[in-house]
């Protein structure tokens, strides 16, 4: 179920990407004026090849492009402020990177988080993204954005800078680094509560070892937690609002073997579980009639 307004969100963010080459190409120029020729140009092509790329992924719906446009918006922000720091006229700073920041926001929203995400689904099935651990968000989440983004961007601006060696080295390493930060952040995208005509699908690598298909039969209620509930917790420590979900029987569950030789099934009667979308999980529970 993907609403007409997460759509309409959707576009926002497609349209406002494309009027940035119109709106903040001309202040990042400007932020440019008193650098290097050499420097102006790598970071000039490279902003373009970056509008472009972008221009792609924001048209199509996929987990793997969701970190990509919501990497590029956070990015043009800082671009932008850098540019007034360069020589750009504050006042068109203050006021591109403010919209920008905006659509930023909404890209990093849940509605739009779920139209990607469902971009790569088929038949009746709707999917869920699971919100991330609040201690990941606390910091490996922003370390691994700043990784993925800077081990590409400096080792090219440090070879126009005609520091070859230590250009060279970013370059290499910076590479390998944004490449493992790209797939930390995808992970991320790829944790979801699937709901499917048999049932509800728990698609959590952190919670299960492999996917678990929850049957309609077998979940008897979707409701918010309450404190003490005795629920096996999946929710990976999440903030926000809890989801229990009820089962009339017993379920087997595996947990991902993090460690050599760990291993062991748990069964549960109830499970904790963190949707980016409370509100409309419960709705589809109830619609597709697992409660």
């Amino acid at each position: 179920m993907v609403r007409r307004l997460d759509r309409v969100m959707v576009w926002g963010v497609r349209l406002w990407w494309a009027a940035m080459a119109l709106v903040a190409g001309p202040v990042l120029a400007d932020g440019l004026q008193g650098t290097s020729p050499a420097w102006r140009s790598t970071a000039s092509i490279g902003l373009w090849a970056l509008w472009a790329a972008v221009m792609v992924g924001v048209m199509v719906a996929h987990p793997m492009t969701l970190v990509l446009v919501r990497l590029a918006m956070l990015s043009a922000v800082v671009a932008l402020v850098w540019a007034g720091a360069g020589g750009a006229d504050w006042g068109e700073v203050a006021l591109v990177a403010a919209i920008t920041g905006g659509a930023a926001a909404v890209a990093l929203s849940a509605p739009v988080g779920q139209v990607f995400v469902n971009g790569i689904s088929y038949g009746d099935e709707v999917r869920l993204l699971l919100r991330p651990p609040a201690v990941l968000l606390a910091g490996p989440l922003p370390a691994a954005a700043i990784v993925s983004v800077g081990g590409v961007v400096s080792g090219p601006l440090l070879l126009a800078g005609e520091r070859w060696w230590l250009g060279g080295a970013v370059t290499v390493i910076g590479g390998v680094m944004a490449v493992f930060g790209m797939r930390s952040l995808h992970s991320l995208t790829r944790r979801w509560l699937v709901f499917v005509p048999a049932g509800v699908v728990l698609h959590d690598h952190l919670a299960v070892q492999d996917p678990v298909l929850l049957r309609r039969r077998a979940v008897s209620g979707v409701e918010p937690a309450t404190h003490g509930s005795g629920a096996l917790d999946l929710s990976q420590g999440a903030a926000g609002l809890i989801l229990e979900m009820t089962m009339s029987q017993p379920i087997t569950l595996t947990p991902p073997k993090r460690t050599k030789g760990q291993s062991g099934d748990v069964r549960a009667n109830a499970i904790l579980v963190a949707p980016s979308r409370p509100g409309l999980t419960v709705t589809l529970a109830h619609h597709r009639r697992l409660v």
